[in-house]
């Protein structure tokens, strides 16, 4: 019988072993990937392109155009397109962000050479609906209406327009006008610009044998298409306030955003950025969990990441806590950042954020659909190979000194910006 009174051996963790993608040519451009599992009877099938936010033309353009491509290709309807990923037990998601868009088709081994015909017509012949259109443009001014009552939605969407400004992708407003002011045209428009299977990037993962990498290369291997539409060269104006409020009188808490620009980065200067962040609210059992939520009672959770994009990459911390406590959490939340600037970290509270980190990154790969989102990531940013394994050799070696000097690089107490929806 196991004896419950003592632990289980711990052994730190040496080396990551994960799989690394297979790169094979296509003729026409795109990008293929392809990572093998025998153990997995299912297929993972991304394709990525660029038709982010950040091409959009009119606001709303990349979000609307990527609902209603997966609606169905040219020759079936909505419902018989529904019906058939249902029937052959598969499951299409989209997805939006800064630069990218795409899908992801999760398909049973033995029925790919049936689903994959009708999911690449989908996103090379897409029907875009009209009826559906009009039901996703009510069903998100209904979403917006919504969040608009939410403080974390505000203070988000307030942190982003000081960051970036009200002209800028990642930083304006949407309101109800510029869901009226869309139409079927502008959607069609973006997705005949943008949606090029030549210059996408298309992964496979699961259980890939020769016989499905030759059906994927035939079937995305289209006439390569000329883009009409490039990214436009949008200037950021970051705010000069360093603190905004959206009152709301009925809210019973404060959504607390707080940002800072940290311009664009270097790969090594990601990874200690990253190891400095898990420090300060990166994890359960960082220096703001510890104050802000176990100390003082102010919150449930309080967390910081970086937010990374193609020209930048952006410190945000986010809480929310009771209205009688907001500037208080904010002044914590500045007296640990302040402290990380004048005191070396202690090497066991280090030691335990490099066995968080080494541990969260093998879970990561514990498997080829984890393994896959990993290198999806690291592709469409263009990362290096090496920069998984730069990135454990950072985390097992770097000292307190050395993130001392990268908090008093990235941390000392100026251009941040404070926004808080709620009272205070």
């Amino acid at each position: 019988m196991i004896n419950r009174k003592i632990a289980p051996k711990t052994k730190q963790i040496k080396n990551l072993n994960f799989i690394q993608p297979q790169k094979v040519k296509i003729d026409n451009g795109a990008k293929l990937f392809i990572l093998k599992s025998d153990s997995t009877p299912i297929v993972k099938i991304t394709v990525v392109f660029k038709a982010g936010i950040e091409f959009e033309n009119i606001k709303l353009q990349s979000v609307f155009a990527n609902s209603l491509i997966k609606e169905a290709p040219k020759g079936m309807s909505p419902d018989e397109t529904a019906e058939f990923f249902d029937f052959y037990g598969c499951h299409v998601e989209s997805f939006t962000a800064n630069d990218n868009a795409g899908f992801r088709l999760y398909v049973p081994q033995k029925f790919i050479n049936e689903v994959l015909p009708v999911f690449a017509e989908i996103l090379k012949n897409p029907l875009l609906p009209e009826k559906e259109f009009e039901i996703s443009k009510n069903k998100y001014q209904e979403t917006l209406k919504n969040n608009l009552t939410k403080t974390k939605y505000v203070a988000m969407r307030g942190l982003n327009t000081e960051l970036f400004g009200n002209n800028h992708p990642r930083g304006y407003e949407i309101v109800p006008e510029d869901i009226h002011s869309l139409f079927l045209k502008d959607i069609s428009d973006f997705v005949e610009q943008n949606y090029l299977i030549s210059e996408s990037m298309i992964q496979i993962s699961g259980m890939v044998n020769e016989e499905t990498l030759e059906l994927c290369k035939n079937i995305f291997n289209t006439e390569k298409g000329e883009r009409t539409n490039s990214k436009k060269d949008l200037e950021s104006i970051e705010s000069k306030n360093e603190f905004r409020l959206f009152e709301m009188n009925d809210s019973v808490q404060s959504s607390i955003y707080i940002g800072k620009n940290l311009d664009k980065l270097s790969e090594e200067e990601l990874i200690d950025i990253d190891i400095l962040n898990t420090v300060l609210g990166g994890y359960f059992g960082s220096r703001l969990m510890k104050n802000i939520r176990e100390d003082k009672g102010y919150t449930y959770g309080i967390g910081s990441f970086i937010a990374e994009y193609n020209d930048c990459a952006v410190l945000k911390i986010t809480s929310d806590v009771g209205i009688d406590v907001t500037q208080m959490a904010i002044d914590e939340i500045f007296k640990e950042i302040k402290i990380l600037t004048e005191k070396p970290i202690h090497y066991q509270e280090l030691n335990l954020v490099r066995n968080y980190m080494l541990g969260e990154m093998l879970s990561s790969f514990d498997g080829v659909f984890q393994t896959s989102s990993v290198w999806e990531k690291l592709i469409i940013t263009n990362k290096s190979p090496k920069f998984i394994s730069n990135q454990v050799n950072r985390i097992k070696n770097i000292t307190s000194k050395e993130l001392l000097s990268i908090s008093n690089k990235f941390l000392l107490n100026k251009n941040f910006h404070t926004v808080v929806a709620g009272k205070i």
